[in-house]
């Protein structure tokens, strides 16, 4: 999948304020992982980061989203969302940049919680999110967000 800035932007709405994605693929948080960064770097980019509050008010309502259904398999893709959107967004505006990391950081410790074995060194679920989630954290291990040695698991 594929989308404009000027495509995403002219996206429908859902109640809650967030970009309508159910028509453009299975999933979702799939779906939000291509979208977002996108929004993202136009904003950035493009439009003098006027759109940064509409993209954290959307932030805000899909982490409100994915810790009410939390499974791997949507923590793994909004992980990825977050990653690509953080590194689109200027930390110049801190504010926005740090809140970002923060649910990021949130959700990372709470799915290796939850779905990862210390003991046997393995994720629970399916293995394309692990390598999903695994391949975030390296990213934002890249990125200076996470230490890489608290993450050998995903190295």
């Amino acid at each position: 999948m594929s989308m404009t800035a000027e495509e995403i932007k002219a996206l429908p709405r859902t109640g809650e304020g967030i970009f309508d994605l159910t028509g453009l693929g299975e999933d979702v948080y799939t779906t939000a992982a291509v979208v977002y960064p996108i929004y993202a770097a136009y904003e950035t980019e493009e439009n003098k980061k006027e759109g940064y509050p509409d993209i954290m008010a959307q932030m805000r309502v899909w982490n409100r989203k994915v810790e009410e259904d939390f499974t791997f398999a949507n923590a793994s893709a909004y992980v990825t969302m977050l990653i690509f959107t953080i590194k689109k967004m200027s930390p110049e505006i801190y504010e926005n940049y740090r809140e970002l990391v923060d649910m990021f950081r949130a959700a990372v410790k709470r799915a290796l919680a939850e779905h990862y074995n210390g003991e046997t060194g393995a994720f629970r679920g399916d293995q394309a999110d692990a390598a999903g989630f695994c391949s975030a954290v390296r990213e934002a291990c890249s990125l200076d967000l996470l230490l890489a040695e608290k993450y050998q698991m995903c190295f």
